[in-house]
């Protein structure tokens, strides 16, 4: 466990659906950091990432069934103001590339984890809690996107991928490759991956014979001794919860206040200072 002060910035269901094949050129080794998603061919298998916009806001999400969207808990909170958006006001873009999407859905219900206060979002517990389901209001159902499927991390310390949206590179998706998980706290773990604003949400990917299974969503970035690392959430029992939440037809964690979050991307509009904690 690292012992030093994390300067913590927060980046803002097995469906039994195939994902698409991997190009050979995206299953090859990592050519290192991030690489843009810019053209249709690279952004093609990773359609069913998206951006999730607020109107003051944005975070990346993934569809992981034609009605379900996953992504951090915290990008359901106003950056500034530390209200809870309602669902109305978030917007899922799926495969946005330039302006123009796959796909576009409103959301109709929001699910948190039982016990994620966004207030105390900078405690290395609460990061293990940020972790949201989205409902869309309509499946989609294009045939160009499909869901990827979500997997349990196992024991394996096997390379991970990120595909995510950020600041100064909203109009696209990028992707990195052959991140390495570095240690594990509970449902935390920490990676060698590089985010920055507006990548809270995004999916950890593993290749499961050339295919992606979503096994963890980017929750934060921290500096550590001078190096940036980043801290995800894993799904590994707490999906299940998600989705009994939704059957159910409640949504846990409804009220309670928001904290100042720099990961979720701002369209431009104004930066927000990053927050400290130590672990």
């Amino acid at each position: 466990m690292y012992r030093t002060i994390y300067a913590i910035i927060f980046c803002a269901i097995s469906t039994g659906v195939a994902a698409q094949d991997l190009p050979s050129d995206q299953r090859a080794a990592s050519i290192g950091g991030l690489r843009a998603l810019g053209t249709a061919d690279a952004a093609a298998p990773w359609s069913a990432v998206g951006r999730l916009d607020t109107g003051v806001s944005f975070c990346s999400a993934t569809l992981i069934a034609p009605d379900l969207v996953l992504t951090a808990a915290h990008c359901l909170y106003h950056p500034r103001t530390n209200a809870r958006f309602d669902a109305g006001d978030l917007t899922f873009s799926a495969g946005l590339r330039h302006g123009r999407a796959e796909a576009v859905r409103s959301v109709r219900r929001m699910m948190e984890l039982p016990g994620y206060v966004a207030e105390e979002g900078e405690e290395i517990e609460m990061i293990g809690l940020d972790l949201a389901l989205l409902e869309l209001q309509r499946p989609i159902a294009n045939p160009s996107i499909t869901p990827i499927p979500t997997g349990r991390t196992g024991r394996r310390s096997t390379p991970v991928t990120v595909v995510s949206y950020g600041q100064d590179r909203e109009a696209h998706a990028s992707i990195e490759e052959d991140c390495d998980i570095l240690s594990r706290n509970g449902s935390v773990r920490t990676l060698s991956c590089e985010v920055a604003s507006g990548s809270s949400g995004s999916p950890v990917l593993r290749l499961v014979d050339g295919h992606p299974e979503v096994i963890a969503v980017m929750s934060a970035r921290a500096d550590v001794d001078g190096e940036q690392i980043s801290l995800a959430v894993i799904l590994d029992g707490q999906l299940s919860m998600l989705l009994d939440q939704r059957e159910r037809q409640g949504v846990f964690g409804a009220t309670g206040g928001s904290l100042t979050f720099i990961g979720q991307g701002n369209d431009g509009r104004e930066t927000i200072g990053a927050r400290f904690i130590r672990p």
